[in-house]
């Protein structure tokens, strides 16, 4: 449920345009549930606004492109066009910037597509995606959320919070099975999150949609936080063949935008080449809850 938010008054400042303040309103709203999406009484209620100021904005927004609407459930959500204007400002700007060469070597390496997504709320909103050129391919959406316990970005990301932190995503968006393979108990999903931590990336074998691999490792700031993750995603058949080079440059991508971010990248307790990769395979039955 969407927070009530404390209306701010500035009717006695000429220079201020009151619809602004309204529209931020609902972009604030729509925020707070990125995954699920918002009823319109939901948004009427957090903003205080009458119902029919609330649509009629609504329906501006997405007439521009910058709010979607289920059809069948008639949520509200920001679209993927809102995220793509964000990833061109600050904070993200010098991440996309310093990732971008890096992903489209690991494209032309492995020709699969390469994704770059960041926590927000409890999830993981992909911010950047290029795609693989060939016809049958994954890929993410930008502004796409995904669950932390689910995908190799939301692993990543999940394995370097605080407890707290990942508690709190848990209670927030739980654990849905979205696969036979996902994760779905707390025990489990913590000792995926050791691994993850010991090996320096991430597995999603088949755990967010059958029949696609995706690999995962996080990027880290300059004071080690875990601020975004790098994966490959792509069928099963292709990603199998070439799992443990893989791994091991994804590993060694995200390590270097966290470089050139001003992190001090351990390499002490990861794996040093393929071979300690191909020591553990993943199997999808491992996944499976009991």
């Amino acid at each position: 449920m969407a927070k009530e938010r404390k209306v701010f008054r500035t009717s006695r400042d000429k220079n201020f345009v009151a619809v602004t303040q309204k529209l931020f309103s609902i972009l604030e709203a729509l925020s707070q549930q990125p995954k699920s999406g918002v009823r319109l009484d939901e948004i009427t209620r957090v903003t205080g606004m009458a119902k029919t100021t609330v649509f009629r904005l609504l329906y501006s927004m997405a007439k521009l492109g910058y709010v979607d609407q289920d059809t069948v459930t008639s949520l509200y959500s920001l679209s993927g066009r809102f995220f793509e204007l964000g990833t061109n400002a600050l904070p993200y700007q010098r991440l996309t910037m310093i990732a971008k060469p890096l992903m489209q070597t690991l494209l032309l390496t492995f020709g699969e597509s390469v994704n770059l997504a960041v926590p927000l709320n409890g999830l993981a909103i992909y911010i950047m995606v290029l795609e693989s050129p060939k016809a049958h391919r994954v890929a993410a959406t930008v502004g796409e959320c995904s669950y932390f316990h689910s995908t190799s970005v939301g692993k990543s990301i999940a394995a370097h919070l605080s407890a707290e932190e990942r508690e709190e995503a848990i209670l927030r968006h739980g654990m849905p099975p979205m696969t036979p393979n996902t994760i779905t108990s707390g025990s489990a999903f913590e000792e995926e999150l050791e691994r993850v931590r010991r090996d320096g990336f991430a597995v999603d074998n088949e755990e967010n949609a059958l029949g696609i691999i995706c690999v995962g490792a996080p990027i880290f700031a300059s004071k080690g936080t875990p601020i975004a993750a790098l994966s490959i995603s792509g069928p099963n058949v292709r990603i199998s063949e070439n799992l443990p080079a893989i791994k091991k440059a994804v590993r060694e991508t995200a390590q270097k935008i966290s470089m050139f971010l001003g992190y001090k990248c351990s390499l002490e307790r990861v794996p040093s080449n393929a071979e300690d990769l191909r020591a553990a395979p993943v199997s999808p039955s491992q996944h499976v809850s009991s």
